[in-house]
């Protein structure tokens, strides 16, 4: 392909920079064609200046290519990733020289975005055999972009040579104590293995949620580690990524994000790892031929203690002692109840009793868009995880709150679970956006259509809700007190200051009537 394409005015830039780097393992002439393929399919469809490219165009495009690149056809599905790798780096190199009308963070937002709509063609595999014979493990939920084994390869063939020329460079020798070679290659690969089989991020686009899931989840429960070896991973894996990005191969940015995301993560792998009831059985197996002195690089002699213990029932205690207590919520004891004064533990809690873990909710009617306000895929999944949140806050507090008699910790978590995201999908609004009039019309319509112990239910249900709201701060005094006297039908108390509620107020009445010409999404 000749070099017409307006990108090539920026390609020596382009060259000589860190996100060049990043793709220098692909040859040149393949990086040039992308590139100026990718100048060209967005001058045809959206003509204008660079500046002109912002979020909505360039998903557009990247859809588009997506879509031109046949399921069926794994070549096509191989090619079509290749080139999103290096079209994602030439893009954050644009943004990064600000030529493109979208910044550095809402650039990453939207790849993000983007990877989470590619969801996997097979949700019912769970174990992937690698052409090495290795076994995966893979999360198949199905809002995850589709496991791929030529990326799990590519990821562990570059992390490979970085750990290999890390250890062969002046800076292994300023390497914090007690680290060695097979340490390193090992925190590193599991690392990079679980955060691309459970999370689908690679090491050039982890997350926080990522990197401390695998160090809080999988680190604990699978690895084999000495107590001792587990305050090794944070400075053995900081100094490591310090060379990575001094070589290029990650931007300093993302490195140090990637360095403080570990090291806020530690703290709480170290004490979870303190714990063997967090241990899966694989590991107690392990740590029990470690006790009675097998060797446990010696396949036959695995084999043969596995078959002993098993014969004598050992194995199944380990699995029987390994099972959930899932009775924490029935009997919530007075520290049980603190975790709602600490959001990271809060947070973890909702994702172990969330009613909904396949999100049907993202598949229920909704609303695309009203006026300035766009359905956002990331937006309804915070928005639901908020509601779970709010629902374990108000049955471990509910000395504090009145509920439905005889409402278990289930039956309180999925209806108020269930109540915010119907206000999500039917206003495009989150709680702190919440409106007067939508809860006057939902008191309305519950007042019309329940009664019973069913309207008992939903007049307790819902002020308890916005009490518990504005007691955690999500809700301004002001507001729930409004709110609350709007669902009874009751005079709106007038605010001691004027409130603007962000974006254009919908009533439940007016999102009905859009909603009935509107597909499923």
């Amino acid at each position: 392909m000749a070099k017409t394409s307006r990108i090539m005015a920026f390609w020596d830039s382009f060259q000589k920079s860190s996100e060049y780097k990043i793709i220098n393992n692909y040859p040149q002439w393949l990086v040039q064609e992308t590139v100026q393929y990718f100048d060209k399919m967005m001058a045809k469809i959206y003509p204008g200046s660079f500046r002109t490219w912002n979020e909505d165009k360039l998903l557009d495009v990247l859809y588009m290519m997506l879509d031109q690149a046949d399921d069926e056809d794994s070549d096509a599905n191989h090619n079509f990733w290749i080139n999103f790798d290096i079209i994602s780096e030439l893009l954050r190199y644009l943004a990064d020289t600000n030529k493109i009308g979208i910044g550095k963070q809402d650039l990453e937002e939207m790849f993000v975005e983007f990877q989470e709509h590619t969801d996997a063609n097979d949700p019912d595999e769970e174990i992937r055999e690698m052409r090495t014979g290795e076994l995966r493990y893979v999360s198949t939920d199905p809002w995850l972009p589709e496991w791929k084994e030529y990326i799990a390869i590519n990821i562990e063939r570059y992390t490979l040579e970085w750990v290999d020329a890390y250890t062969e460079s002046s800076d292994w020798h300023s390497r914090p104590d007690g680290i060695d070679k097979a340490f390193l290659s090992m925190i590193l690969n599991n690392l990079a293995k679980w955060a691309y089989d459970d999370y689908r991020k690679t090491p050039k686009s982890w997350t926080k949620m990522a990197i401390t899931g695998v160090l809080t989840d999988s680190f604990v429960s699978d690895l084999s580690l000495e107590p001792e070896s587990y305050k090794l991973i944070a400075p053995a894996l900081s100094h490591f990524l310090t060379y990575v990005a001094k070589r290029g191969w990650l931007n300093e940015k993302r490195a140090s994000d990637y360095k403080r995301f570990i090291a806020a993560a530690v703290p709480d792998m170290i004490e979870l790892s303190q714990d063997e009831d967090n241990f899966s059985p694989s590991k107690l197996i392990t740590m029990k031929m470690n006790e009675d002195g097998v060797d446990i690089t010696d396949e036959k002699a695995i084999q043969a203690y596995i078959t002993k213990v098993s014969q004598n029932g050992e194995i199944d205690d380990l699995y029987d002692d390994y099972e959930a207590d899932d009775s924490m919520l029935g009997f919530p004891p007075e520290e049980v109840r603190k975790i709602t004064k600490h959001p990271e533990q809060l947070k973890r809690l909702a994702e172990v009793y969330d009613p909904d873990p396949d999100q049907n909710y993202l598949n229920s009617v909704h609303l695309p868009e009203f006026e300035d306000r766009r359905w956002r895929r990331k937006t309804a999944i915070a928005v639901h995880a908020q509601g779970v949140q709010a629902g374990l806050s108000l049955w471990l507090n509910r000395q504090d709150y009145k509920l439905p008699k005889n409402w278990d910790a289930v039956r309180v978590v999925q209806n108020v679970s269930v109540f915010v995201d119907l206000h999500y999908a039917q206003a495009l609004l989150k709680p702190t956006e919440w409106p007067v009039p939508t809860f006057r019309d939902f008191g309305e319509w519950a007042r019309a259509k329940q009664s019973g112990e069913h309207l008992a239910a939903t007049n307790q249900l819902v002020p308890s809700l916005l009490a518990e709201l504005t007691d955690d701060g999500t809700l301004e005094r002001e507001q729930g007190k409004q709110l609350t006297a709007a669902f009874f039908g009751k005079s709106i108390p007038k605010p001691d200051k004027p409130k603007k509620v962000k974006g254009k107020v919908i009533s439940l009445k007016q999102a009905r009537k859009l909603l009935k010409h509107k597909k499923r999404y």
